[in-house]
C-alpha cells in the first residue's frame, strides 16, 4: 500500500507550497506494517508508518486498485533491493526548479515508490517518467483507493 503524509517539518512546508499539495513524502507500507521509504539517509526499511516523522504527522493509506499479490510481491522486492541505495537530492533540487536532474542509482520518495509499481507492471499514471512524480500526483492515480 502506498502511503502519503502530510509532513509538518519546514522542508515538508517548502514541497507541499511548491505542489499545490497536502503532501509532502510517500513512502510503500508492506503486509507486515513495516515501512520502506526514501528519506534524507537513504533508503530504508523501518518499523512503522511514523518510525522517521514527526508524532502529529498524518498519514493517508492507499490501496492500489487490482493489485494482484505477485504484483505486491514483485513491488516489495524491488523495493527491499534498493535499500542502502542513497537519497537523490539533485532530483529533488531539480524538482523544485523543475529540471531533470535526477541520478539513476538515488531516489527521493515518490519516485522510488512509482518505479516499484512500475517494475511489477502497475502503471499508476500514464506517460509520466518517475522523476516527474511528486506524492500530490501519485494521489491522484485513478488506480489508488483510499483506506
Amino acid at each position: 500500500m502506498i502511503a502519503l503524509y502530510q509532513g509538518r517539518s519546514w522542508i515538508s512546508r517548502i514541497i507541499r507550497w511548491r505542489t499545490w499539495s497536502p503532501y509532502s513524502h510517500a513512502a510503500w507500507l508492506c503486509r507486515d506494517g513495516t515501512v520502506i521509504e526514501a528519506w534524507p539517509g537513504g533508503v530504508q526499511w523501518v518499523s512503522g508508518l511514523l518510525t522517521q516523522h514527526k508524532e502529529q504527522t498524518a498519514v493517508e493509506v492507499y490501496e492500489i486498485a487490482g493489485l494482484t499479490e505477485e504484483q505486491r510481491t514483485r513491488i516489495e522486492m524491488f523495493l527491499v533491493d534498493q535499500i542502502g541505495k542513497p537519497y537523490d537530492y539533485l532530483a529533488i533540487l531539480g524538482f523544485m526548479l523543475r529540471k531533470p536532474m535526477q541520478q539513476p542509482t538515488r531516489w527521493f520518495c515518490s519516485e522510488l515508490v512509482f518505479s516499484a509499481c512500475q517494475s511489477a507492471g502497475v502503471n499508476l499514471l500514464a506517460r509520466i517518467p518517475p522523476w516527474k512524480v511528486s506524492p500530490d500526483l501519485l494521489a491522484l492515480s485513478p488506480l489508488l483507493l483510499k483506506q
